[in-house]
């Protein structure tokens, strides 16, 4: 296969690949920072109903700040599920808060809080995506592995100018060679080649 047959393709998949990352990481500045928001906000209502859940406030502040700066850091889907407990939390408190006004009559102060809870719940769900998942526990090679491997292809990199590749291990052959250099993918065959 000639090299212009398969480097086009590639190009135009990393192209994608750069595109949703940028996409990606635009998306989770938004989730960390409507964790914080979410979570002051329902700190705030919580603070507000009487001098005794102050204090219960300024905990639900803390517990929301800290899941915000760790979610912020991508890191696994342990820290994953503690930015979606912080929504869930802020969420459920916000609903029932903006319920609870809206039968109290405060008809525009409990609507914008039942829109705040609602919110919260869609952006729990979107996390769930899986090519967010992909991306917030592996970065950029976990989005390419979702976005670009087939049920049988696996993402490499060239061993020789570490371009990322789908490749189907079973096929491989001592006589693959990356499009883009034209070096062997197959670490033996390289190895064989530097020995002649």
């Amino acid at each position: 296969m000639a090299k212009t047959d398969v480097s086009a393709p590639i190009q135009m998949c990393m192209d994608g690949l750069h595109s949703m990352d940028e996409q990606m990481r635009k998306a989770h500045r938004q989730q960390s920072l409507f964790i914080a928001l979410n979570g002051f906000t329902s700190a705030w209502v919580l603070g507000s109903m009487h001098e005794m859940m102050v204090m219960l406030g300024y905990a639900f502040a803390a517990f929301h700040a800290v899941a915000a700066v760790l979610f912020s850091r991508r890191a696994n889907l342990v820290v994953m599920r503690i930015g979606q407990l912080s929504y869930v939390l802020s969420s459920t408190v916000l609903f029932l808060f903006g319920v609870l006004w809206i039968s109290s009559g405060l008809l525009l102060d409990g609507a914008l809080l039942l829109i705040l809870g609602i919110f919260g719940v869609i952006r729990t769900r979107r996390i769930e995506d899986p090519r967010y998942r992909s991306w917030y526990t592996s970065g950029s090679t976990g989005l390419a592995q979702s976005m670009l491997a087939r049920s049988n292809e696996v993402i490499a990199s060239c061993p020789s100018c570490t371009s990322l590749l789908a490749i189907v291990v079973e096929q491989m052959t001592a006589n693959d060679i990356c499009p883009h250099c034209g070096q062997p993918l197959v670490p033996s065959a390289l190895s064989e080649a530097e020995q002649e």
